[in-house]
């Protein structure tokens, strides 16, 4: 939840970012790319504890696939040098 919580927050930075531009008068392709430019670097400064929950998140995420993977691909090994004795012998 930690990852849609800081998605959710930058987004909404961002729209932020968006309406003010809009009030201005910025209503063009350059309006966006500035918001999303000035809405990085908002959220770069103003949500750091949220990033690295965020990223604390998808590291452990990332480590269960991965170790899954890692023992499904023993689990294959042990398999094909069982067909591999079985074939010999």
């Amino acid at each position: 939840m930690k990852v849609i919580a800081y998605w959710a927050a930058r987004t909404a930075i961002f729209l932020a970012v968006v309406a003010v531009l809009w009030l201005v008068g910025w209503f063009d392709i350059i309006a966006v790319i500035a918001a999303v430019v000035l809405a990085w670097l908002i959220s770069y400064l103003a949500l750091p504890g949220m990033r690295r929950a965020a990223q604390e998140q998808m590291a452990g995420v990332i480590d269960r696939s991965q170790r899954s993977i890692r023992e499904a691909d023993a689990e294959e090994d042990q398999e094909i040098g069982a067909d591999a004795d079985d074939a010999r012998a």
